[in-house]
């Protein structure tokens, strides 16, 4: 039996630093048991840098990264991205933000935010406001300008039109206490004149939305109640809505999604992977774990590779809890005891974070995340336990992110030689469909 599968496993923000609360040790140190520990000693583990040593990735970019994309040419912003996670159609070349309503007061002029989430406000009153700016804003210089509601406080706008690129800045300081944001081409537009006229229109759609959101009469009722208006808009995330080529026609593997994020069921999709929705996985801490891993096992039988995704350890990073990161881990482990022998002989089976999330620090950093790779394809290395500080001597060594899928292929025997071409596509590894020469005799 070799391996001809691949279970692609992401724990959100998996790297850490050791802590007191835990006996010295990281989460991930912590949290090892007999779940992983078959696992591990049929695998080899390494760090693994996304971008490179040092810079810290956003979750959308190191995704597609680690599926071997070229985001310098490929990646076309995380607004459509986070648009097609939450359901919302777009076509080729319109604009999508990711959107906050937000409360401001105005200030010697400035818009100044006190609330980028307008006291949470609830999912229905944002749908009344959203459709309010859809009748009264006027998208100047000929464009278009759409606004989706979303859950709670969210929205996306989207903009369409000629002679536009999404080269620009935020309007959205990411901060209470700040105005919002001039929104300006990023010196690096490679289309300065589309950015500064997309920059032009958004700023003035910020301008009217202010002026007309302050006089809806829901505004007025939640200023009566003592509640935060939401006054304003916050845009971020611009990115153009562009076809990716699939990660079928990239590397020939059939691929399926098990997220419960709206991030990472968008970055599926936008490489056409089949997404699927588990009961009770929700993308918070009290996620179903073992209905995801069970499902992802399941999919194994009908596609070549299955990305499974979870953010719980990511949220406990974010709210600065070590001990809820490793409880989180330690039933993910737990759930990998459906992993049997016949699993384990013909998968490979990755197990990795998309960046680094020290609980002590709350935020993502550009430390190198761990890797382990169990195959029947690889070597095994000598270490011992799963961790950050063992992977630093694994067998894997330290790669970046862009190595991950030219490993992968090579542990189900799909690669070939370097300047070997059986196809007509410059491809380093042997395609499911050969075209053969045929003898008219």
């Amino acid at each position: 039996m070799k391996p001809e599968k691949i279970l692609f496993t992401v724990l959100d923000g998996l790297g850490d630093h050791a802590y007191r609360e835990l006996d010295g040790l990281t989460p991930l140190e912590k949290a090892y048991s007999n779940g992983i520990k078959r696992l591990k000693e049929n695998g080899s583990q390494g760090l693994m840098d996304i971008i490179s040593p040092g810079v810290p990735p956003s979750s959308d970019v190191s995704h597609l990264i680690m599926f071997g994309y070229d985001i310098e040419n490929e990646y076309f912003g995380r607004g459509p991205i986070e648009a097609l996670g939450e359901g919302v159609e777009l076509r080729e070349g319109e604009i999508a933000f990711r959107g906050n309503l937000a409360t401001v007061r105005i200030e010697n002029n400035y818009p100044i935010v006190i609330d980028r989430r307008a006291g949470r406000i609830s999912s229905e009153q944002t749908r009344e406001l959203v459709e309010y700016l859809n009748d009264e804003i006027e998208c100047p210089e000929g464009c278009r300008v759409v606004f989706k509601p979303l859950s709670e406080h969210r929205f996306v706008m989207i903009i369409s039109g000629r002679g536009l690129s999404h080269e620009i800045t935020d309007t959205d300081p990411h901060a209470e206490g700040k105005p919002i944001l001039l929104c300006q081409p990023i010196d690096e537009a490679k289309d300065k004149k589309g950015a500064e006229r997309l920059a032009n229109i958004v700023n003035e759609i910020t301008i009217q939305a202010i002026e007309k959101l302050s006089k809806h009469e829901l505004n007025k009722k939640r200023a009566g109640n003592n509640l935060p208006q939401a006054n304003a808009i916050l845009v971020r995330s611009a990115g153009t809505m562009r076809r990716m080529k699939s990660f079928r026609e990239k590397w020939d593997l059939k691929a399926a999604c098990v997220a419960a994020g709206l991030l990472y069921k968008g970055v599926a999709k936008a490489v056409g992977m089949d997404v699927y929705n588990v009961e009770g996985a929700n993308g918070l801490l009290n996620t179903n774990i073992q209905g995801k891993t069970s499902k992802a096992v399941e999919l194994l039988e009908s596609y070549d590779f299955v990305y499974l995704h979870f953010k719980g350890t990511d949220v406990a990073s974010h709210s600065k809890n070590p001990l809820a990161k490793y409880e989180f881990i330690k039933r993910f482990y737990e759930s990998l005891k459906i992993i049997d022998d016949t699993i384990l002989n013909t998968t490979t089976i990755v197990i990795t974070g998309d960046h680094t999330t020290p609980c002590d620090r709350g935020m993502h950093t550009g430390e190198p995340v761990p890797i382990l790779i169990s195959s029947k394809g690889l070597r095994s290395d000598s270490t011992k336990v799963f961790s950050e500080r063992e992977a630093a001597h694994g067998g894997l060594g330290r790669i970046r992110g862009g190595d991950i899928m030219p490993i992968l292929l090579d542990s189900i025997e799909r690669t070939v030689e370097y300047g070997t071409r059986p196809s007509p596509r410059r491809i380093n590894y042997m395609p499911k469909e050969l075209t053969y020469l045929r003898l008219d005799i």
